[in-house]
């Protein structure tokens, strides 16, 4: 019986991973299907041999702070494959763990699939060689990826972005509420050093916000197996009236009920950009990771709508930026000028329909793995 390997480290992998194994298992129902992932992976039946709820960091400095954590899953990880060598091993995105797997599974002769392969246009470009040696094809989700891959002599295939059909087709079936009053939507991360580092800076610029818009509210969406705890307890601490906003697990209902997203950069602010809506990019680092980040880092923005435009549609407030007072000021910018709003939405609505295809790009990408690694299996 065929046994299939899926790797993802945090929760966006777990949510395109989820939805790849979906329609691979349509094709190939009788295979087993194991997984390190979370709880969308689970639902989807694959046999969880490890856990992600402790591995999602981000940057340099919280990565040492959690290694030995990930030094354990990855022997366990490793161990798995060793014992019971699957047929396909398919990693999500988290490089530096899946690299690790990526040698051991090409040293046991197994086929390694790179779904979501790391953005080498942005930092750290000569991992193009080592995913050249170590992996059989990647499937990129960016369509400017497609070049860099087929140019460095990878198998490298595009379908589309599995955000464009997860997410913008149900906005496009959802209808507004119309009311008077402005509505704004933070995305402040979903790691635990993002929150940490967003949480405090984000309930100052809600208590400017409403200082000057007496009637806003304001809503926190938070995926399922997202602690939301530090966004909490800086509300509770600030004593944030629990009138003022809510805090949901449906993100697509929030975004589509909001006039402003304030998005921390990442997935969370290209899924912003399927809403129509103005988007304000935000992120803070620990300052030595920032330092770090600046040497290594080979592009000029941080949104991946900015990215794709190559130039600056949607403001980004990054590092010392990022402060309650900019926060404030960009969003009554939106708020006070109609023509300001409408020139941010209108390029945004240009960046993502470059991102649409004629095909469900998970749909896709299963067929693809299924007719080059499971076919005669």
């Amino acid at each position: 019986m065929a046994k299939v390997l899926i790797i993802a480290g945090e929760l966006s992998g777990d949510i395109f991973a989820s939805g790849l194994i979906k329609y691979i298992k349509k094709i190939k129902p009788e295979a087993m299907y194991y997984a390190m992932g979370g709880e969308n992976l689970k639902s989807e039946g694959a046999e969880l041999i490890a856990g992600i709820d402790d591995l999602a960091v981000m940057g340099f400095t919280e990565v040492i702070c959690k290694i030995k954590t990930i030094k354990r899953v990855l022997k366990n990880v490793s161990n798995w494959i060793r014992l019971n060598k699957p047929d396909v091993i398919i990693l999500v995105d988290f490089p530096s763990f899946n690299f690790k797997i990526a040698k051991l599974s090409h040293k046991l002769k197994i086929p390694v699939v790179y779904f979501i392969p790391p953005k080498i246009w942005a930092s750290r470009y000569k991992r193009i060689n080592f995913i050249k040696k170590y992996i059989k094809f990647v499937i990129v989700i960016f369509p400017f990826e497609l070049e860099i891959y087929k140019k460095a002599g990878i198998e490298a295939y595009y379908f589309g972005n599995p955000l464009y059909e997860l997410e913008y087709k149900q906005e496009m079936q959802t209808k507004e509420r119309s009311r008077n009053y402005p509505v704004i939507s933070f995305l402040p991360g979903s790691r635990k050093t993002e929150l940490k580092y967003h949480a405090n800076r984000i309930v100052k610029s809600l208590q400017l916000i409403k200082s000057a818009y007496k009637d806003a509210f304001f809503i926190f969406p938070f995926r399922k197996g997202i602690d939301s705890s530090p966004v909490l307890h800086v509300l509770k601490k600030k004593n944030i009236p629990q009138d003022w906003y809510i805090i949901t697990d449906s993100v697509n209902d929030a975004l589509v009920l909001s006039d402003i997203i304030v998005a921390a950069s990442g997935t969370a602010s290209l899924e912003a950009g399927f809403y129509k809506k103005p988007v304000i990019i935000v992120y803070y680092l620990n300052f030595l990771t920032y330092l770090i980040a600046k040497v290594l880092v080979r592009i000029k923005y941080i949104g991946l709508i900015n990215i794709m435009a190559n130039k600056l549609v949607i403001p980004e407030l990054i590092e010392s930026k990022f402060t309650p007072q900019n926060v404030f000021m960009e969003i009554d910018k939106i708020l006070r000028d109609d023509s300001y709003k409408n020139s941010i939405t209108d390029e945004i609505s240009n960046v993502i329909s470059t991102l649409k295809t004629h095909v469900n790009p998970l749909e896709a990408s299963a067929n693809l793995i299924y007719d080059k690694t499971l076919k005669n299996v």
